[in-house]
């Protein structure tokens, strides 16, 4: 379906987004599950998530990697190497890659909400391609518990943290290259041993931060 105008209930980071941006824009939804694009797919498009969650991911034959997930206000290219699917119902603003060219070179503003995303993916990438090669699981599983609570997280009052994190086990996985059982597993070990405790989906709590930081620190 498409859309002219941003939804009421667009995601603030969204809306921070200088209006005149999505100037020659289209909206649509896309259902939880779609596969919006593929490395093989003709289409050449620049996106903006206006809500909703997108995955960047790699795969195999046997295997997928993930290597990003899209949030409200983060803008993406179809033209690369890489599935993008949408894991909620989301929203996208599309135009063509050509088009989108002619706006950065117009609009000084565009780039760097451009690079902020482009850049993080890189980092992403590289993290991933570092944990790999030299980090076992349970290190990986605690360096991006840490880098996420340094980064979303809430200090509460004795040393806890609040981390906002509405990634299932198996997205977690799918982001360390691991097995949904072997992210469970560890998780489960760790609130046995009071360093954490996750409540529902959404929410964990980080008892031992400074414990996480130990343990995804060696290589």
């Amino acid at each position: 379906m498409e859309l002219d105008l941003p939804s009421a209930s667009a995601d603030p980071a969204f809306r921070r987004i200088p209006p005149h941006l999505l100037d020659g824009f289209v909206a649509h939804d896309l259902p939880r599950g779609c596969l919006f694009a593929t490395p093989g797919d003709l289409r050449n498009q620049v996106l903006i998530i206006e809500s909703g969650r997108l995955r960047v991911y790699l795969a195999g034959e046997n295997r997928e990697l993930s290597l990003s997930f899209l949030e409200p206000g983060d803008i993406y290219t179809t033209h690369t190497p890489t599935y993008v699917e949408a894991v909620v119902t989301t929203r996208v603003w599309l135009m063509e890659t050509v088009a989108f060219a002619r706006k950065l070179a117009s609009d000084p503003s565009v780039t760097p909400v451009m690079m902020r995303v482009l850049g993080r993916l890189l980092v992403n990438a590289v993290n991933l391609i570092e944990d790999l090669a030299f980090r076992e699981v349970p290190a990986r599983l605690a360096r991006f518990l840490t880098g996420m609570a340094e980064r979303r997280g809430r200090p509460l009052d004795g040393g806890i943290w609040l981390l906002p994190l509405d990634l299932g086990t198996e997205d977690i996985a799918s982001l360390l290259g691991s097995t949904r059982q072997t992210v469970s597993s560890l998780l489960n070990q760790w609130e046995r041993e009071g360093i954490l405790q996750r409540q529902g989906r959404r929410v964990f709590y980080i008892y031992q931060l400074d414990t996480l930081r130990r343990l995804g620190t060696p290589i």
